[in-house]
């Protein structure tokens, strides 16, 4: 993260809190709440800051705001080799405190999130993880779009919020905490005033790749926790005196999602008199869990304008900040159709479209990740289709298509072209599900020999069909390196939903917690008074339990599922559907049961 420093005129301001001492070995952990939006960073990890004069050595838990399921996990060893695992979570986690920590040691690097090791390196790069290192925090916006995310200043200012930092030192044998209680605990800082012998603020401090310079006056004590703040460069520190901004506007049959640049207040943002479009009429309007989107609820799935006007939305501040009025332009829907291909790693070919990145504006793309062509002299085998499968997706962190609401086939064409046996491994985790552990493509397959994965039934129930992949083994670089793949086909099975002829009378908003382990919440919005039944299916259709209700009020109502079947017997652990139906509106959802 740090190669030099040098200050050159950067358009931002951001910060960073770092330990006077360093620390060979211990656990390191932390409780925060993570900054949201494309194009930065929230961080918490250890560094040597003695690098350039001994070799660089670097433990990160990096939280990138283009993210709501994505923890960067990573090692830097000498001559900057990265080691990074881009791990799925089952929550936001800019939406709430949740604690991050690892442990190091001379054998293992292992990270853990809300008390629960998630992932953990071994190997020849963790003996190289020898020099002591200072604990730090810090908040910036990259230059790196392809790992970040696109920049756009709209979005500041935006805060990182921490609630202690905990370390214990590592002491085999005979400690009280952590792993085999190896570690013993020596400090917590609770962050009610900035402690001068532990930490410093740094200051005029930038590097190579970072379009803010850190200044002190960015990092605020307030209530018990430090917040690191990134902002432009004439109004610093914890304070927002920026209106909200509309960034984009999307149209999905009869609903228009729009992205403003900041959490919202949900008044303002839910009254349907604050929207305008010529020859449409809103029925609802719905503030989304990140607070910065607005689905809004139209009376028909025709538009005949290209523009949006936004008026006197306000944000979540304290005063609030009003967006007097703005015009946005819409994004309209291009359906793909019921079989979609996608040459990932290249240009169109055949039946297959060129990848893209992911955006409001597109149907499909990838979020994170580089392409690597072979020459086209290079023949693979078990293939006559070699152009597909010559070109890779690298480091791809997400895949996300647009679909109708459905049960599809996915086909993921794989090609290992760089890499030999236990050297690059990956989980594929598709709709929140983790359907693939650990795939090493050449030990199964072979080099440079095409390997075709088929999962189905994949059941989309939010119009966007989304793809995770995580590291087990990296690799080495940021060329070829990481998850990957060579070429996409998407197969509609079925259809889910009926055409909506009339207004919908309700909606079900994400049911909660989803996974879920005892009882789940089944949210409700009713629009029009009338009888509406739910069911919950199993993958394969067959019913689990049912709810009807006559004459259901309008407003908001929650059904609780408690895992048992109609007879009163559990559920399995698995994936199921839920079905909602009224006299003319029809709606799923998808939830998860583990136990």
């Amino acid at each position: 993260m740090f190669l030099f420093q040098i200050v050159y005129g950067q358009l931002y301001r951001g910060a960073e809190l770092r330990t006077l001492n360093s620390y060979l070995y211990g656990k390191f952990e932390t409780r925060c709440k993570s900054a949201r939006g494309d194009g930065l960073v929230s961080s918490f990890f250890t560094y040597n800051d003695d690098h350039p004069t001994t070799p660089w050595n670097e433990i990160d838990i990096e939280i990138l705001g283009r993210y709501d399921q994505v923890i960067d996990l990573n090692t830097i060893t000498w001559g900057t080799s990265s080691h990074i695992r881009q791990n799925v979570v089952s929550f936001d986690p800019h939406a709430d405190f949740h604690t991050y920590g690892f442990e190091w040691t001379p054998d293992y690097v292992a990270w853990f999130i809300d008390g629960e090791e998630v992932y953990r390196q071994t190997g020849g790069h963790i003996d190289e993880l020898y020099y002591p290192q200072k604990i730090m925090m810090n908040l910036w916006n990259p230059i790196y779009d392809d790992w970040v995310g696109t920049w756009d200043e709209r979005i500041l200012p935006r805060f990182a919020y921490y609630d202690y930092v905990r370390f214990a030192s590592y002491t085999p044998g005979e400690g009280e905490t952590g792993t085999d209680l190896n570690f013993t605990f020596e400090w917590q800082d609770d962050f009610n005033a900035l402690d001068t012998t532990l930490w410093e603020k740094s200051h005029n401090h930038t590097w190579g790749g970072n379009m803010s310079l850190l200044i002190e006056d960015n990092i605020v004590f307030q209530d018990g926790q430090m917040i690191l703040c990134l902002t432009n460069s004439s109004e610093t520190g914890f304070v927002d005196n920026t209106n909200p901004s509309a960034l984009w506007c999307r149209q999905s049959n009869d609903v228009l999602q729009i992205r403003f640049s900041e959490e919202l207040d949900q008044l303002s943002s839910e009254d349907v008199s604050n929207y305008s479009l010529t020859g449409t009429s809103f029925i609802n309007a719905i503030l989304q869990d990140d607070q910065r989107t607005v689905d809004l609820l139209m009376d028909s799935d025709i538009v005949n304008n290209t523009s949006l006007g936004v008026f006197n939305i306000q944000d979540d501040n304290d005063p609030p900040n009003t967006l007097p009025w703005q015009v946005v332009w819409l994004y309209a829907s291009e359906p793909l159709g019921d079989t979609i291909r996608i040459n990932n790693g290249g240009i169109a070919h055949s039946e297959y479209l060129a990848d893209q990145v992911w955006g409001p504006d597109k149907e499909y793309g990838h979020e994170g990740g580089n392409y690597q062509i072979l020459d086209e002299t290079v023949d693979i085998d078990n293939t006559d289709d070699d152009e597909i499968y010559r070109s890779t997706l690298n480091r791809l962190a997400a895949y996300r298509i647009r679909v109708e609401d459905g049960i599809y086939s996915l086909h993921l064409r794989l090609s290992e072209n760089y890499y030999d046996p236990d050297e690059r491994s990956f989980d594929i985790i598709i709709e929140d599900s983790l359907w693939v552990n650990n795939l090493d493509v050449c030990t199964t397959a072979g080099f440079q020999t095409a390997y075709d994965l088929v999962f189905e039934p994949i059941i989309v129930t939010d119009g966007i069909l989304d793809l995770h992949f995580s590291a087990e083994l990296y690799g080495i670089g940021y060329g070829a390196a990481g998850p990957f793949v060579n070429g996409i086909e998407l197969i509609k099975q079925e259809s889910l939903g009926i055409s909506q002829i009339q207004p919908n009378a309700f909606h079900i908003d994400p049911p909660y917690p989803n996974p879920f382990n005892s009882t789940i919440t089944i949210p409700v919005q009713i629009y029009e008074t009338g009888s509406i039944s739910v069911v919950i299916n199993n993958i394969v259709g067959e019913e689990i339990i049912q709810w009807k209700i006559d004459e259901v009020e309008q407003g908001y109502h929650e059904i609780s599922w408690n895992g048992t079947d109609k007879d009163g017997l559990l559920a399995s652990s698995g994936i199921y559907l839920i079905r909602a139906d009224s006299n003319h509106h029809q709606e799923f959802s998808k939830i998860s049961l583990i136990k």
